[in-house]
């Protein structure tokens, strides 16, 4: 009786934890600021299933998520906090599954330790409002690694290979650290099927493999030709030794790493010591006669993800090493700590992991939230709808600013001068119709009446380059800096001088 009262009061603690844990990964959502991967997402959104797949392909990242939003789209008109709230309910959802599936699996301390760290670690409060699709995958890889571990552990209900088949599925269109993680899963499960002679579950595997193959084939047309253009500057550099620091301390960094002042210090601190703990408990463990394979399976899909990414980047000559990537397989993170930490005796120690966790994630949080609300943020805007006219046109040879005006003026003409020429014309249609691409400048002496030239920091260079001349009426220059994104903006109005 007792017990059972003891495992009632945890399991409300658990729920309060839930709940306190959403309003506070939830609360830095409700603004209507944007910056350039947002603004892909908002752009792609708006088009139709087809047209998203076409324009996906030519992009960096699989088409799920942007068809999701696209339904999204539909029933709210493209509402930006409602993007913000899919996102937050996929991460609340990441939480749950502490108390729904891990507290199941592996005991209540495991699960709540779970669900604490998929609120309250660092890295998880900026991108819980994030319109991108890293919540949805860190979501699809967490489900596909508890369903995986499952069948692996020998529950082959049919109800756990369907739901570990679609998540599978929904992974490797989602995000292509989700295609590692899936297929990484899957090679475990078989290798493990193999060595204990499990020929009904080695004989599944292979066919649902099958299946999943032959549905990816239509997209692996498009993921060889992304390969192609990765040197063009899809993907994101390698620079040492902010790389290195930003993968081995990303959880802990969060909000502290974005913007010129990056303390990567601290989180790359905390990171080092709880990795050094959890590796000598990991290993007293063992030695104990614990069973560790949960957490050995977990830290190795973690960092296999990691070297696969390491051995395309050394195959494609360009890096695809990038730290927000690992978000999508922090799920795997959070367990292998959650799992080892729940074996630990010393309650002082656990409580001082999560209390630096909760102090870091309180920083983290805090900075989101003061950046995300900042005043500044939409004056840029609201100077545009104070003075923007029906048949005015955009310029801009910065994407990062430009594309935020592509989302907010959708009826007004614009054009991105891509003079470096990236090779994204097709990519970048996710902006169309409002936006075509250039990359010549041709197609500045058609234009005619009022013209934006708009830039982040070099507006100047390009107005004086093509526009300070007697074909055009200079008539204002004005300039709003914004904390979110630490985005700038530079509008310069000229006025096309009617021909004689």
């Amino acid at each position: 009786m007792e017990e059972k009262k003891k495992l009632s009061k945890m399991n409300k603690f658990h729920i309060l934890l839930i709940i306190v844990g959403i309003l506070f990964s939830g609360a830095s959502i409700f603004h209507t600021s944007i910056w350039f991967d947002e603004c892909y997402s908002v752009g792609m959104a708006r088009h139709n299933f087809i047209d998203i797949w076409n324009i996906g392909g030519h992009d960096v990242h699989p088409v799920l998520y942007y068809w999701v939003l696209s339904i999204i789209n539909v029933m709210t008109g493209g509402n930006l906090i409602a993007y913000r709230v899919f996102s937050t309910i996929c991460i609340a959802l990441v939480g749950i599954l502490g108390f729904t599936h891990i507290r199941k699996d592996f005991g209540d301390k495991t699960g709540i330790l779970f669900s604490f760290f998929s609120f309250f670690l660092p890295s998880v409060c900026i991108f819980t409002g994030d319109i991108r699709m890293y919540s949805m995958a860190i979501l699809l890889v967490t489900l596909c690694a508890i369903y995986g571990y499952r069948i692996y552990k020998g529950q082959t209900t049919w109800k756990n290979w369907i739901i570990f088949e679609l998540v599978s599925l929904a992974c490797i269109y989602t995000h292509y650290y989700g295609l590692m993680a899936a297929g990484l899963i899957n090679l475990v499960m078989l290798a493990n099927f193999i060595r204990n002679r499990r020929t009904q579950s080695t004989r599944r595997i292979i066919i649902f493999g099958v299946i999943l193959a032959a549905l990816y084939v239509p997209w692996m047309l498009y993921f060889v030709s992304q390969l192609q253009h990765v040197s063009k500057g899809f993907w994101i550099g390698f620079e040492f030794p902010d790389t290195l620091q930003e993968l081995l301390s990303f959880q802990f960094i969060g909000a502290m790493g974005i913007g010129t002042a990056k303390n990567y210090w601290i989180g790359f601190i905390v990171s080092i010591i709880i990795y050094i703990y959890l590796a000598v408990k990991a290993v007293k463990l063992k030695k104990s006669g614990e069973d560790m394979r949960p957490a050995k399976l977990a830290g190795f899909l973690y960092l296999g993800v990691i070297l696969a990414a390491l051995l395309m980047t050394v195959v494609l000559h360009t890096s695809i090493l990038y730290f927000r990537y690992l978000f999508v397989i922090t799920g795997l993170y959070i367990f292998a700590m959650s799992f080892i930490l729940s074996k630990e005796k010393n309650k002082y120690i656990v409580a001082a992991i999560c209390t630096v966790t909760l102090g870091l994630g309180i920083v983290s949080n805090v900075l989101t939230i003061k950046d995300n609300y900042d005043s500044s943020n939409m004056k840029q805007i609201e100077f545009l709808n104070e003075n923007v006219q029906e048949g005015d046109v955009f310029v801009y040879t910065d994407i990062g600013a430009g594309s935020v005006i592509a989302d907010y003026y959708p009826n007004n003409k614009q054009y991105f001068f891509n003079e470096p020429n990236w090779g994204v014309e097709e990519a970048y249609k996710a902006f169309a119709p409002q936006m075509d691409t250039y990359v010549k400048p041709d197609f500045i002496d058609e234009l005619n009446g009022r013209i934006w030239i708009v830039d982040g920091w070099n507006c100047d260079e390009f107005y004086n380059r093509f526009f300070n001349n007697e074909k055009y009426r200079y008539v204002s220059r004005t300039e709003f800096h914004t904390a979110y994104q630490g985005y700038n903006y530079i509008f310069v109005l000229v006025e096309k001088v009617a021909e004689q």
